[in-house]
């Protein structure tokens, strides 16, 4: 039997999941009902993007530590590498929606990754969204389901359409359009060397701006600091190994770049309001 520690290692890819097959690039459009027990046991990380539209159902879903109450009419976006688990019944109305970023093949792909990044792990379906409505999420399945011409470019238009409208009607206070090749290189960079850079400098030099403009950048598109957004990968990492690793404190901190590991612990009492030793115990039991 698997350790919880392997199914954390573990990035699912599209093949893993799913009751109709699909590969990296498709994009996937199934039934909730279908998959309220999944092929791979929660809780579980996969590398691919998971849309699930839930109109009726009660429960639980929890995300990267964040635990929502599933009463119907939400929309969760589980993006690459989250760790989540869900309890709800088998007769939950819905469906899931996952894709890649190489489902995306149009000159908006940076836009619609973004979006994907960026729109919220919870919401309320608001009701003007015509593309979260069951009429229109079913036209995506059957085009799924069939072997039609376009299929393909179909699909992505649907989805497109779909995360246009989600990102608009969760981002009411802002007149800015969502393409910001700058937010999405920062993040592949925090994505790629979070565990060896932790400085501010190091990301403003690959992307050829100062710090000040970098951060005063990602500030006004994320609403938060770029070397905050560093060290809440840090963080959120280190939340995940205390939780689901063998992984003894010290290595934890080497394994994210924390040399000194009084420091590490430091850094995670600050940010976590407990000791590692408290958090471990009492989320990592609540975790499994």
């Amino acid at each position: 039997m698997k350790s919880s520690a392997d199914k954390y290692k573990k990035m699912h890819p599209l093949e893993s999941l799913g009751i109709t097959p699909a590969t990296r690039g498709d994009i996937r459009v199934e039934r909730l009902h279908d998959r309220i027990m999944p092929k791979v046991p929660f809780p579980h990380k996969h590398d691919f993007y998971q849309i699930v539209i839930v109109y009726s159902s009660k429960g639980v879903h929890e995300i990267d530590f964040h635990k929502y109450k599933v009463t119907g009419q939400q929309v969760f976006v589980i993006k690459p590498g989250q760790v989540h688990t869900w309890t709800m019944p088998k007769n939950s109305k819905g469906f899931v929606i996952e894709y890649t970023n190489e489902s995306f093949s149009s000159k908006t792909k940076n836009e619609l990754i973004h979006i994907s990044r960026t729109v919220p792990d919870h919401t309320k379906i608001p009701k003007e969204l015509a593309s979260l409505k069951p009429v229109f999420l079913e036209f995506m399945e059957k085009e799924f389901l069939g072997e039609n011409p376009l299929k393909t470019s179909i699909l992505e238009h649907y989805l497109s359409i779909l995360l246009l409208e989600l990102y608009r009607g969760t981002h009411r206070d802002t007149g800015r359009t969502p393409t910001e090749d700058l937010v999405t290189q920062f993040s592949d960079l925090v994505e790629t060397h979070y565990r060896e850079e932790h400085h501010l400098k190091f990301y403003a030099d690959k992307l050829k701006v100062s710090p000040k403009a970098l951060s005063g950048k990602i500030q006004k598109v994320l609403g938060r600091p770029a070397k905050e957004i560093i060290l809440q990968r840090c963080l959120l990492e280190a939340k995940r190994l205390l939780s689901y690793s063998p992984l003894s404190i010290s290595e934890i901190g080497y394994e994210l770049g924390f040399d000194d590991p009084n420091y590490f612990s430091r850094f995670l009492k600050t940010y976590l309001q407990v000791n590692a030793v408290t958090f471990r115990k009492n989320k990592g039991q609540g975790a499994h």
